[in-house]
């Protein structure tokens, strides 16, 4: 069944369908623009006194203290939880309900392969019947994804629990959380899981899921996986990129801060949406947004737990990268600047809770001081500053890289060789050093944006996928 939503032509909705004028001022207040124009100059600047005068070891002691104190509490604490058995038991008897929600625009190659993964999900009735329903809001595509969803729906059996809720018109809000935004919590049933339209899930992924809403957690963040790790290198970084920032996300978590959602693979009670105000529709990065309105109003942080994963495509392009990580760091930046604010000041959260956020958040701080004091000793030829600097934050990734890829497995099921580890940890800690170029790219791309926001898609492509552990 298609949903036409308001907005489309003859609908009466919006009215008629007009590209909006930009207006350098729309979506961007100038007062965040002052604070980034302000965190990219003021840290660069610091940096570069550190770097020409004798305040650079008194800027390095706390850069690297904070390094190895970070690294420590997280990676001990995500090693804790990984050792610990956090699945929830997947017989748990009379578990909730479940609406998967799937934002797709133009994804006809890859959204019927998830389709098919739903068919073989078995949560489900005594009598066989699903225990949850399919909403695909198809955002404006033009590549017929929405008529493939309703054939391929019929096609395996989910006509019948199988909603296609359509988004028309240029001057609607733009964005995934926008899309989300038009398929209101209270129209979903108890647990609302967001899939991305590249998700490729195991058979038994919304039963688990649903089994954690059951055990008490309202809201949990599926591990992230990618395809195609073993047979491409940029696959294969991705991949440990998604393993380190699991084990940083679990390891906030395990020690009380404010770990976060990731987008795909969200797992929410639909009563905490609606007390948080339901889906952000304008943010770059409705998972921050949405973890930081769920920190500031209930104290929770998003539990990351072992058991439950969901498998992406990963970008394939270097051009595309950059766009989605520019997205991100963007994203990450104005949320901190709009809920910051709030979460900082909320009584619902710990001392601990808030401090980590902080100092979560006080790592924007880091590219355009490390980029200042860089430019600073080479100018000044201070090569051992150079090296100690950028050798003491690589220290720092490399240690927690090699914890996170501890519990990685080859595709056979054994053990990474300490070779291969430590290699792996080195290749994707230089990987992570693109965020050294982001972030300042995004701080001055958000001080001089012009227009509305637009959100500017990751192009996704069909990947075989061999089911884990089948």
């Amino acid at each position: 069944m298609t949903t036409a939503l308001p907005g489309a032509p003859g609908t009466g909705g919006r009215g008629p369908d007009r590209l909006p004028q930009p207006r350098c001022a729309e979506d961007t207040p100038l007062a965040w623009r002052i604070a980034s124009l302000g965190i990219l100059l003021g840290a660069g600047l610091v940096g570069r006194a550190a770097g020409h005068s004798r305040m650079a070891w008194a800027a390095l002691v706390p850069l690297v203290g904070s390094v190895a104190w970070g690294t420590l509490r997280i990676g001990r604490a995500s090693h804790r939880v990984s050792t610990a058995s956090m699945t929830a038991h997947p017989s748990l008897g009379d578990l909730p309900e479940v609406t998967v929600v799937i934002p797709a625009r133009d994804e006809v190659e890859v959204v019927t392969q998830l389709i098919g993964d739903l068919a073989r999900q078995d949560h489900r009735a005594a009598d066989g019947s699903p225990r949850f329903e399919i909403v695909v809001v198809d955002d404006r595509s033009i590549d017929g994804t929405g008529r493939a969803v309703e054939r391929h729906a019929d096609a395996v059996g989910l006509g019948s629990i199988t909603r296609v809720v359509r988004r028309e018109g240029r001057s609607i809000a733009d964005g995934k959380g926008a899309a989300l935004a038009d398929m209101p919590p209270e129209q979903c049933r108890e647990v609302i899981i967001v899939l991305d339209a590249d998700a490729r899930i195991k058979d038994d992924f919304l039963r688990r899921a649903a089994a954690h809403i059951a055990g008490g957690i309202p809201a949990v963040q599926a591990r992230r996986r990618v395809l195609g790790a073993e047979a491409r290198r940029l696959a294969r970084l991705q991949a440990d990129e998604q393993t380190l920032d699991g084990a940083i996300q679990r390891g906030r978590w395990e020690t009380g801060g404010c770990s976060e959602f990731r987008g795909n693979g969200m797992v929410i009670r639909r009563d905490v949406i609606v007390v948080a105000g339901g889906w952000p529709a304008g943010p770059l990065t409705e998972d921050l947004d949405l973890s930081d309105r769920i920190a500031a109003m209930s104290g929770l942080g998003i539990p990351w737990v072992s058991g439950l994963e969901v498998w992406e495509s990963p970008v394939e392009r270097l051009g595309d990268l950059w766009v989605q990580r520019l997205r991100w760091a963007e994203g990450s930046i104005r949320r901190y600047l709009e809920r910051g604010p709030a979460v900082l000041a909320s009584r619902r959260l710990s001392r601990t809770a808030r401090l980590d956020f902080a100092f979560y958040g006080g790592q924007l701080l880091v590219p355009p001081f490390l980029a200042g004091l860089v430019a600073g000793a080479a100018v000044d030829r201070r090569a051992d500053l150079v090296a100690i600097t950028l050798g003491s934050y690589g220290v720092g990734g490399l240690a927690l890289a090699y914890q996170a890829l501890g519990h990685e497995t080859t595709p056979a099921g054994s053990p990474l060789e300490r070779r291969t580890r430590v290699l792996r940890a080195g290749a994707v800690t230089l990987f992570e050093s693109l965020w050294i170029l982001v972030v300042p790219a995004a701080l001055l791309r958000l001080a001089t944006r012009c227009g509305p926001l637009r959100f500017i898609k990751t192009p996704h492509h069909a990947q075989p996928w061999m089911v884990p552990g089948a």
